[in-house]
């Protein structure tokens, strides 16, 4: 289910920067431990620092260090491991979030970079793990919502909690880069911890705030809002300069006005103001000047309040001019969304060679495990995609189509056992509906009138899954939870009207468990490697945490084959991963586990991460429950 941002009151629309005079911001190659990154280094592979949140602005998540290889990666050991931080929330502000941190380490200069679930920044020694400074956000606490006077069939408890997730942060010339749950945009000094400049970036009502790790690129901060499924309120992409903390545009992902474009693809009026949430860190091409955001589902989740339409710009891969804030191009990957079936993994830029002629590409995948690799330029498939005809419910404004790619699917599109599904029936007593299947099978005709089964909620591709691609070898690596809900819609006459705070009304829809069905079988965590050049899948591994047959959760228990894993990182041959209770090394080629540490405290919610001062090769995993950061080295 999607993280929801800390709701707090202030004054709409208000802009504030602040810039400390002590701190020199412009004309030098480096600032303290933090070198004035250029373009060219920003686009080539992570080396002795790992200062993008996802490595570099292609978003590849791969390092080109070589010390650490199959052949010696068993013997690292620990270097040292720090607690960041009780799990305690500040003085005045929320108690930890459901889905706490999923923040990447960072490092650059010899100094690692941590973000807790509270939007916590901790500066900390790369090689001996000493603390050197704590940034501290301030996120007042969330109002106590009213009554609902709808049941909360989700289970989601908004009230004294927050669903939110951090993702880390950016780094560049001195200065560290978040983007607060509540809102703000902020400059540290890399230095020592200290406020440069913080910019309210949207006003803090129902549906606004951050969850994305911002990124830097070209003296330019890029990010996007999340949590319109609360909505109140538009998500909407933007750019800040990242000097100044100025604010250079924005791009509301839910047209507003009918010259805007995309306006003709919704039904009007809206229901909800809400929707196009991106949770993902964008990517950046600094020839093209082109910024690329993937894009939430629209809100309310099903479609028997929204009205027919294709429901722009949701659902999508969303191509910026990095300059203006323009659009350039777009490309949907769900047509109106009642499926959850969104994209919040992060874009992933390539080049190479796709179906036999060179490309610049760019790879995207969505929540049903449905992936595409798209002309970076303009947005055009470079492997196929066909329009197919899918279940229809005139109640829920189905699209007759759906844009299904020539690609391997990432977790499978159709329930097991077909015929087993007859006698089954849902908590209301009447069959399951399992769709037609083929290709396009999880597209199942979701409404108030029965229980769908959809692959969708399997998490297919999800961005608190980041993946890696190796450059070298055009291999994309995706860590996906194969697995099938079944949800039905809340009827009209519940949810006609909105009500706020409350998260039932907002995705309107009841979710069903499917124990005893035979897609209970199709479930835990398992790593894929895919052929960008073909689109084929090369390997895969099911079942993550069982690889480690030693690792034992708190208690004695087996680690678990956990659905929320930290995600890749690929360097030399070595795909890092985080499974279940523990941090694991596996072949690049093969997918044989080659290395697994012992049990860690909880599992690990954020993604591995390598680096390097004075020779000596790292690899990083910080986990998002207990604030722990554990750090590895060649023994």
């Amino acid at each position: 289910m999607k993280r929801i941002v800390r709701l707090v009151s202030v004054v709409a629309g208000a802009v504030t920067v602040l810039v400390a005079a002590t701190v020199a911001l412009a004309g030098a190659s480096t600032s303290g431990s933090i070198p004035n990154y250029s373009t060219s280094d920003l686009t080539k592979p992570a080396g002795n620092d790992w200062y993008s949140p996802q490595s570099n602005v292609y978003g590849q998540r791969y390092s080109s260090l070589t010390k650490v290889s199959p052949a010696n990666v068993s013997k690292l050991t620990l270097a040292f491991h720090v607690k960041t931080t009780a799990p305690k929330a500040p003085k005045g502000q929320d108690p930890p979030g459901l889905f706490t941190s999923e923040a990447p380490t960072m490092e650059a200069g010899g100094t690692l970079f941590a973000e807790d679930a509270f939007g916590r920044v901790f500066a900390y020694n790369a090689t001996t793990g000493k603390k050197l400074w704590t940034f501290e956000p301030h996120n007042p606490a969330t109002p106590t919502p009213p009554a609902s006077k709808i049941p909360n069939s989700l289970g989601v408890k908004l009230a004294g909690a927050s669903l939110g997730a951090s993702r880390g942060v950016a780094l560049n010339n001195g200065i560290v880069y978040a983007f607060e749950e509540a809102g703000n945009v902020v400059a540290i000094n890399a230095d020592t911890g200290k406020l440069i400049w913080h910019t309210q970036v949207a006003p803090l009502l129902q549906g606004q705030g951050g969850s994305l790790a911002p990124l830097y690129a070209d003296g330019v901060i890029y990010g996007a809002t999340a949590a319109g499924d609360q909505g109140e309120a538009p998500c909407f992409a933007f750019a800040i300069d990242a000097k100044t903390g100025k604010m250079l545009w924005k791009f509301k992902v839910i047209p507003a006005k009918s010259s805007d474009p995309g306006y003709g693809t919704w039904a009007h009026p809206l229901p909800s103001e809400g929707g196009g949430a991106m949770w993902a860190t964008p990517a950046y091409d600094p020839q093209l000047k082109l910024v690329y955001f993937a894009t939430g589902n629209p809100i309310p989740y099903m479609g028997l309040l929204r009205g027919p339409g294709k429901e722009y710009f949701t659902d999508g891969l969303l191509a910026l001019h990095s300059d203006t804030g323009k659009l350039a191009w777009f490309f949907q990957e769900v047509h109106h969304d009642v499926w959850d079936a969104d994209q919040s993994q992060q874009p992933v830029l390539y080049d190479g060679k796709v179906e036999g002629k060179d490309a610049k590409a760019l790879i995207t995948a969505d929540k049903d495990g449905l992936w595409y690799v798209l002309d970076r330029a303009t947005g055009t498939p470079l492997i196929p995609v066909t329009e197919m005809k899918v279940q229809q419910s005139k109640s829920a404004h189905t699209y007759a189509t759906q844009p299904i790619p020539a690609t391997t699917p990432l977790v499978p599109q159709t329930v097991p056992d077909r015929k087993k599904w007859a006698h089954l029936k849902a908590p209301d007593g009447k069959p399951f509906n399992i769709g037609p299947g083929g290709p396009a099978g999880s597209f199942t005709a979701a409404d108030a009138t029965r229980y769908s089964v959809t692959a969708a909620f399997g998490q297919g591709a999800s961005g608190n899954k980041p993946p890696a691609l190796d450059p070298t070898k055009g291999i994309l690596f995706e860590e996906t939870t194969p697995g099938f809900f079944a949800d039905k819609a809340i009827p009209k006459s519940e949810t006609s009207k909105l009500s706020a705070f409350n998260f039932s009304a907002v995705a309107d829809l009841k979710v069903a468990p499917l124990t005893g069905t035979p897609a209970a079988a199709v479930s835990g965590t398992r790593i894929e490697a895919m052929d960008i050049h073909s689109g084929k899948m090369i390997w895969k591994v099911d079942h993550l945490a069982s690889q480690n047959k030693k690792s034992k959760a708190p208690g004695g228990k087996p680690a678990p084959s956990n659905s929320f894993n930290g995600g890749l990182a690929a360097s030399n041959g070595i795909l890092w991963a985080s499974s279940g209770n523990a941090l694991q090394a596996y072949d690049e080629n093969t997918g044989k586990l080659l290395w697994s540490s012992k049990a860690l405290p909880s599992p690990n919610f954020a993604p591995p991460m390598t680096y390097s001062v004075n020779g000596t090769q790292y690899v990083t995993i910080y986990l998002g429950i207990t604030n722990d950061l554990y750090v590895f080295k060649l023994s």
